[in-house]
């Protein structure tokens, strides 16, 4: 895992020990340490879980995507109203405007 995977699972991790310290301190008027432990390993686990689905699934659409070249670019957008607008439908409009 990157530096920026550990990051986020750092940050998440830690943001979640002190909220679940200060909401204990605060309802409760004290600190279940295993109950805060126990919350920081299952956002830890959270986080590592979702930042390996988003990596993995960004390097598969980056593998899938078609390559996109100053050649072919206009072929994967879709037509504006400067390349000659969108083509009409065929069939007949109720609006009565």
């Amino acid at each position: 895992m990157d530096r920026r995977g550990i990051a986020e699972i750092g940050g998440l991790s830690l943001t979640g020990g002190v909220l679940a310290i200060a909401a204990q301190r605060v309802i409760v008027g004290g600190i279940d340490w295993v109950l805060v432990v126990g919350l920081v390993a299952c956002v830890g686990l959270a986080a590592a879980a979702n930042y390996q689905a988003r990596t993995k699934h960004a390097a598969q659409v980056a593998t899938e995507a078609p390559a996109v070249t100053e050649d072919n670019y206009e072929q994967h957008g879709r037509p504006t109203a400067g390349d000659g607008g969108v083509p009409p439908d065929d069939a007949a409009s109720n609006d009565d405007r």
